[in-house]
């Protein structure tokens, strides 16, 4: 019997997710796009409007539609393009996910930050965005 209990304890720890598969594929959004400077992958993401900072080229919004913060970050891509990109900590509260993370091009660093917010519908959406150079 106490086999029998072990197995079935065993069974349902090996079959319950680390992590949402919705979560998962939205930080491997994340990533990839960020590795490949992949603006439209990534709007895929952002919620209706975001909020969207980049240092190097004075952009401070609040609040951004989602198609706008779409063509701003094609044109930041084309000026900055991805050496490398490395997630340095993710993080997660209620109903939030939160990442940093380290964007090179060009000899130049950039800490990213990224917030997403669980929506009504139970999925995650990107509201936050933030390039700074370090």
């Amino acid at each position: 019997m106490p086999v029998f209990i072990s197995f079935i304890f065993g069974l349902l720890f090996w079959t319950l997710p680390g992590k949402p598969l919705a979560e998962k594929n939205l930080i491997q959004i994340v990533d990839t796009s960020l590795r490949s400077g992949d603006a439209s992958q990534l709007s895929t993401r952002f919620a209706k409007t975001i909020e969207l900072v980049i240092d190097t080229e004075r952009i401070e919004f609040q609040v951004i539609q989602a198609t706008h913060a779409e063509l701003i970050l094609r044109s930041f891509f084309r000026k900055y393009p991805p050496r490398s990109f490395q997630f340095v900590y993710r993080g997660a509260s209620d109903r939030l996910l939160y990442s940093t993370g380290t964007y090179e091009t060009n000899g130049q660093l950039f800490s990213v930050y990224v917030l997403m917010q669980q929506t009504d519908h139970h999925q995650y959406a990107i509201s936050a965005l933030h390039f700074r150079k370090e």
